[in-house]
């Protein structure tokens, strides 16, 4: 079962969002902050992230900093910003950063976010396979 770690302030979208991973029989683990995150991270090593920009404690941007710091020696887990597109400076930081993708709180439905997060975690399954292969 998938892993996946949701970074968000926004307790209605965390909710829903849960949900409905829980429903496509994702195991779900969520933080309300960045720093809150991190650990979480830490602990939980999610297959994938969907992580807010703005939040307080450490914002998104901050988060994806530190977690690429703490973890260059490994392959980067996945991850999708969720946000609102007032935050597109943010977002192309975050590209910069490797996300994966990005996810408009305000024009997606939460099936789409669902079927974006299936697409990316069997494109990562996909290139683990391609790379194991590469080693025989």
């Amino acid at each position: 079962m998938k892993k996946v770690l949701i970074v968000d302030d926004d307790k209605v979208f965390s909710k829903v969002l849960a949900d409905t991973l829980i429903g496509e029989k994702f195991m779900v683990v969520e933080a309300s902050n960045g720093q809150e995150g991190l650990t979480i991270f830490e602990k939980e090593r999610p297959d994938l992230v969907v992580l807010d920009v703005r939040m307080p404690a450490l914002d998104g941007i901050g988060f994806l900093k530190k977690l690429r710091e703490k973890n260059n020696n490994i392959t980067p887990v996945p991850v999708l910003i969720a946000s609102n597109l007032s935050d597109m400076d943010k977002v192309g930081e975050g590209v910069s950063l490797g996300v994966r993708g990005y996810i408009s709180k305000t024009e997606e439905t939460t099936e789409g976010i669902v079927a974006d997060i299936k697409r990316i975690i069997d494109e990562e399954e996909r290139k683990k396979k391609r790379e194991g292969m590469k080693k025989v």
